[in-house]
């Protein structure tokens, strides 16, 4: 039944920043607006939303993104008023703290996320356990809007200790 992570939602203190970010850095296309950037008259009140998915009653949510960002699951940018401050994230943080992106040239993603106004950690470096392999590498960086992005490479593969394999992207995309 179950068929995997359609979509990642991220509130940001500004949806059209971290919207270009995605575009920019990853090439992520627009699928549609919910709630479109900027559009007073469609904003909907956190009373209505609140009991549907708890979303604060003292709030409204402004803006809501779908982008497509290749294989993976879509991104969702929300945005809120009054607006919310960006909460940088670390992976030692409890619950959500970071996504991750596989990516074929992992040097070159990672110089279009500092052009882009992320901040870049030491990197790229070698993965370990399960995950070391020849040119299996991974790479951090937290943007501009404090989401910490796990950069991936895994060339040769990982291993597991069950039948089901890890989901890599096919080498023909």
């Amino acid at each position: 039944m179950i068929k995997g992570i359609e979509h990642i939602g991220i509130t940001v203190e500004d949806p059209d920043k971290a919207e270009l970010f995605f575009k920019h850095t990853f090439g992520a296309e627009v699928l549609h607006r919910v709630i479109p950037f900027g559009d007073e008259s469609k904003h909907i009140l956190g009373e209505k939303l609140s009991p549907i998915q708890g979303f604060p009653p003292e709030l409204a949510m402004t803006s809501v993104t779908m982008l497509r960002l290749a294989e993976g699951p879509n991104i969702e940018i929300i945005g809120v008023t009054p607006a919310v401050s960006n909460q940088s994230r670390t992976i030692g943080d409890s619950g959500f703290n970071h996504i991750s992106i596989y990516t074929d040239d992992i040097a070159a993603t990672g110089e279009r996320m500092r052009q882009n106004g992320a901040t870049m950690f030491e990197g790229p470096n070698d993965c370990f356990g399960s995950e070391e392999g020849e040119g299996n590498q991974i790479w951090f960086g937290m943007t501009p809007f404090g989401l910490l992005i796990e950069l991936v490479s895994l060339p040769s593969g990982v291993k597991t200790v069950s039948s089901t394999q890890r989901w890599i992207p096919s080498k023909e995309q």
